[in-house]
């Protein structure tokens, strides 16, 4: 959601009375965003409403090296998918796969109950891309079959 100098601080303000700071930071500034070349893990993971969260993931000696994501959901979906591969990146697998929607709503600064379907499906995309690598790395032959 890019700033202009016209709507920018608009913009900020609408965000800030619904959101933290640091959600709103990774609403306006989404870290992670786009797809990995080669991944070693992938998931595309769509919601009931209609949004879907895709995660990239490559991993290396047990851990996460690098992360990616893209959501076609609402802010609060690409604030979830932006702090879920941060807090990814550099964990090992096991740990990755612990994170939830809690973990991901708190990391933003308590988000709306009304949001967290939207940490939901990002920690659901998170876990399955983890475990998809996993499998690639029981079977790497498989890595070469994906779309």
């Amino acid at each position: 959601m890019p700033e202009t100098p016209e709507t920018g601080g608009s913009i900020r303000e609408r965000l800030r009375a619904v959101y933290s700071e640091t959600a709103v930071d990774h609403i306006l500034h989404p870290r992670n965003e786009g797809a990995l070349p080669h991944p070693d893990g992938f998931a595309a993971v769509r919601s009931g409403c209609g949004e879907t969260v895709k995660v990239w993931l490559k991993l290396a000696q047990g851990r996460v090296a690098q992360a990616g994501f893209w959501t076609d959901g609402c802010a609060a979906t690409v604030a979830c998918g932006s702090m879920a591969t941060e807090l990814a990146q550099g964990r090992r697998v096991a740990e990755a796969l612990s994170i939830d929607a809690q973990t991901l709503a708190d990391a933003l600064g308590d988000l709306p109950g009304g949001n967290i379907h939207c940490a939901e499906l990002a920690a659901q995309a998170l876990r399955a891309a983890v475990q998809d690598g996993l499998a690639v790395s029981r079977e790497p032959w498989k890595k070469l079959y994906r779309k």
